[in-house]
């Protein structure tokens, strides 16, 4: 059920390129003639480096205790408060830190006033103003990477991958060794289905920080949703042996697993990611993740399991959306679709009162996917297939361009279900059309196996009819 919620797992990157130490006890600390980051205390900046570098490691967990520390060594330290706030996992704490940061502003360098203005607009839920001091943060400082990433993803939600690849390609071109821009080409390549060249760039990616876990990740989460799912355990156990806490690559060993139809070792890794987050809303996305799982193999001992491990977490800000659709879930797994269908429909006002406290991005349209797959099934187990099919069509032709491997599998799926019923009603010729889509992406996906096994079967039954 991962993704229920509108929030998503953050990814930032930050600039790999440190200033140099000068000595002067309350001093601030320069690069080469131009000051870059505000601190009076060269411990401060050492913890402070430390915390970038394990930043652009994906190592949250040992970022945020670096910032910290880099706080407590300067308690006016406005770019360890923002890095801190970036690893914070409690919304209210990130808005504070931004917040304080921006209280530092007046003795700052342009660069840090525009960096904490970007993350406080974002922070407040602000995002054309966000994007905009992000357009100017880029334009005055073309090398910053986290305006780069923001302006990036912005192209990509609207649909403008090419766009968000030229951001990074001019990052390289000034810094040939950064491998966030290699990491980060490589995944829009990724999503689009351009399996070669993710690869290339990945791969360069992981040749320029071999000894970081995440180029590892990187190349197994892209390969476990293209269905290359040897490859990506490979290269997932080696960032578990280099980081045995990397949760992310227990989250990908998920979907690898997933992907080849071993449903029980989907499970424990989405269960071990659980385990090891330190994050409540990760934990219960972890454990939502294994649930749906459990779920759709019909292993509904392990989904009550799961339900009761759900339920008994933490309230968070989206918890209770997520709870709505857990209960949603557990009334399908009791063969309970009315009930489900109520269970769905009484979420709606929680979706309506979260979307009105945000400012979303301009032409953003309301869409909910893992609602309308409830929904869809609800339709089904009442014997519903019309009313079923127009909520996995809404899924399969989504109102906003999807920007995460997340989004990009509930298309996947939706579209195997339309297929299925399409060939149910006669329609073999675009059942096989859309299955043929799907396998640009992923040529082999477990979990859409019985939809295309319908179409192939029907397929089958209509050429013997003819030959007759």
């Amino acid at each position: 059920m991962k993704g229920l919620a509108m929030r998503r797992r953050a990814v930032w990157i930050v600039a790999g390129a440190m200033l140099l130490l000068v000595a002067g006890g309350a001093t601030a600390l320069f690069l080469t003639s131009r000051r870059d980051v505000t601190t009076t205390s060269s411990a401060a900046y050492d913890a402070y480096r430390e915390g970038v570098a394990n930043e652009n490691r994906f190592y949250f967990k040992e970022a945020r205790v670096a910032f910290a520390r880099a706080l407590e060594l300067d308690p006016n330290f406005a770019m360890a408060m923002l890095g801190l706030s970036r690893q914070a996992t409690d919304e209210s704490q990130r808005l504070a830190l931004v917040k304080r940061a921006a209280r530092e502003e007046p003795r700052l360098t342009e660069r840090e006033k525009l960096s904490i203005e970007m993350q406080l607009a974002f922070a407040s839920r602000s995002y054309a103003d966000g994007i905009a001091i992000a357009r100017e943060l880029h334009a005055k400082f073309p090398n910053d990477v986290r305006s780069a990433q923001t302006l990036a993803h912005e192209e990509i939600r609207r649909g403008k991958t090419d766009n968000a690849i030229r951001i990074f390609e001019e990052l390289l071109a000034n810094d040939p060794n950064n491998g966030d821009a290699y990491n980060q080409i490589g995944y829009y390549y990724g999503y689009t289905g351009d399996y070669v060249k993710s690869m290339e760039y990945l791969k360069k990616y992981q040749f320029i920080a071999g000894d970081n876990a995440n180029p590892f990740d990187s190349l197994g989460e892209v390969q476990a949703y293209s269905g290359h799912y040897n490859e990506a355990v490979e290269n997932l156990n080696r960032a578990l042996a280099i980081k045995p806490d990397f949760v992310e690559s227990h989250e990908h060993l998920g979907v690898a697993f997933e992907g080849m139809g071993e449903p029980a070792k989907a499970i424990a890794e989405y269960e071990k990611a659980s385990a090891q987050s330190d994050s409540q809303d990760m934990q219960r996305e972890y454990l939502m993740a294994a649930l749906r799982v459990a779920c759709f193999s019909h292993d509904d001992e392990t989904a009550r399991r799961l339900a009761a491990s759900i339920r008994a977490l933490p309230k968070t800000k989206y918890s209770d959306l997520d709870l709505a659709a857990l209960d949603a879930a557990m009334a399908l797994v009791d063969k309970r679709p009315v009930e489900a269908e109520k269970r769905i429909e009484a979420a709606k006002p929680m979706l309506d009162k979260i979307i009105a406290g945000e400012k979303l991005p301009e032409g953003w349209k309301p869409h909910f996917p893992g609602f309308n797959m409830l929904m869809a099934l609800a339709k089904e187990q009442q014997g519903k297939p019309d009313e079923a099919l127009a909520y996995w069509q809404k899924n399969a032709n989504p109102p906003n361009p999807f920007n995460k491997f997340q989004d990009r599998r509930m298309i996947y799926e939706a579209r195997a279900r339309v297929a299925a019923a399409l060939a149910k009603r006669g329609d073999i010729d675009t059942a096989e059309k859309l299955i043929a889509e799907n396998r640009k992406w992923n040529p082999s996906w477990a979990p859409t196996r019985e939809a295309e096994a319908t179409v192939a079967e029907l397929r089958r039954e209509k050429v013997l009819a003819a030959a007759r």
